[in-house]
């Protein structure tokens, strides 16, 4: 089939995002993670990072389960998740109001290049603007060149905090 369409669970039906790839490509939703899909997401995620983060990612669905600002959503095609969004809302303990945070994005390889992590973003983003949300921030591997210019490409520039690190 040429050019799916990416569509959030949460949207009607017209308000569906055209990915602009002209690549053959399945439908795609963008839904709330399920605890179901916990193992499907630590097993994505194993893959596209290159090793496996189990711990992490069981914690942060321990925690989505009482909190109202941890946001796991996924994208799925043909009932399978083929990226994931993690995000939260929440202060620092540095000079900073309360921001949106992005923890972790992937996109399964076979299905990159197709919108799907821009509809996740955008998903993520909306939830966060929804709760007053003026900033969203994220830190990411200074050599992880990929994933810089995709939030480049979303309009994130580098932020007023420096990261530094004792060993």
């Amino acid at each position: 089939m040429r050019g799916g369409t990416i569509r959030s669970a949460n949207a009607p039906r017209d308000a569906t995002a055209q990915p602009e790839s002209r690549a053959e490509r399945p439908n795609v939703t963008v839904t709330d993670a399920e605890a179901k899909d916990l193992a499907e997401i630590i097993d994505l995620d194993a893959r596209i990072v290159g090793y496996t983060r189990a711990d992490f990612w069981r914690d942060m669905f321990r925690q989505r389960a009482t909190s109202a600002t941890l946001c796991v959503v996924v994208a799925k095609s043909s009932g399978k998740i083929v990226g994931y969004v993690l995000g939260e809302i929440r202060s620092w303990p540095v000079r900073a109001p309360i921001c949106g945070w992005l923890y972790a994005i992937g996109v399964q390889k076979e299905h990159r290049q197709q919108k799907i992590a821009t509809a996740l973003m955008t998903e993520l983003i909306s939830r966060f603007k929804k709760n007053g949300v003026g900033a969203i921030r994220t830190m990411i591997d200074i050599d992880d060149h990929l994933l810089m210019s995709f939030l480049r490409s979303l309009g994130m520039t580098a932020g007023p905090f420096v990261e530094l690190e004792l060993r």
